[in-house]
């Protein structure tokens, strides 16, 4: 299911609580659920439309337990009763986390991330690409998508001297091409994730998380590795 189909019926799905919910650990969601939601979920749908835009989400001061501000957020706008999240092994232990996620989003949790709508994982507890669902031909929109939440930084302006992934991104959304580095990435993720563009229709969506920003990868975004010593950009082909 598409962000936009699963959003159009969030807010009004929630499902009953699935599995236990310590009350200590709870903090507040969204002030007004419906017009926070609708704020936060437009600018998820312009970093999808706008790949590599990084966006700013504001109506949180912080997030439950070890989710940042922007994860936290894009989690009360877009998991209900109807989406199944799976979450790394570090997510998964934080009680906090995943209390809050059971009773603000009510959101079943799987054990496998191929059987998951959306799968919310450390940068360093990302599971291998393939293992994701990836939707098929008749049904592309139905993959999984991926929620990648980062320690370092993102930036549309890319330096010689930055350790993270350095890309130059074309595509639907974007007018000309437009550049991204993404911080804390393994450097296997990011070749599975080029590699994996030769596949459109199919592939899974990225949204990247990092405090109070997040910024959308889309499955039809072209991504080159860009070499900032030489100007160089180079597409990588699919295994």
């Amino acid at each position: 299911m598409s962000i936009n189909n699963r959003f159009s019926h969030g807010l009004n799905a929630r499902a009953s609580h699935r599995g236990a919910v310590r009350s200590d650990l709870l903090i507040p969601g969204f002030d007004d659920a419906v017009q926070d939601g609708q704020k936060v979920f437009r600018k998820v749908l312009t970093a999808m439309s706008e790949p590599g835009r990084i966006q700013t989400l504001d109506l949180s001061e912080t997030g439950a337990g070890l989710l940042t501000q922007s994860s936290w957020q894009l989690a009360l706008t877009l998991f209900d009763g109807d989406t199944k999240i799976w979450l790394s092994p570090t997510l998964a232990d934080d009680e906090t986390v995943v209390s809050n996620l059971r009773f603000h989003c009510q959101c079943p949790m799987v054990a496998e991330p191929s059987e998951a709508d959306f799968v919310l994982a450390l940068a360093d507890e990302l599971p291998v690409l393939k293992t994701l669902n990836w939707g098929c031909s008749e049904y592309p929109d139905q993959s999984t998508t991926l929620v990648v939440q980062i320690e370092g930084s993102i930036s549309n302006n890319p330096a010689a001297d930055s350790t993270g992934c350095k890309w130059l991104l074309t595509g639907s959304g974007i007018e000309t091409e437009r550049g991204l580095m993404i911080d804390g990435l393994t450097k296997e993720f990011c070749q599975d994730l080029i590699n994996s563009r030769q596949r459109f229709p199919l592939g899974v969506d990225c949204v990247f998380c990092a405090d109070d920003q997040l910024v959308a990868l889309p499955r039809s975004t072209e991504i080159s590795e860009l070499d900032l010593c030489t100007g160089d950009t180079q597409s990588q082909e699919a295994n």
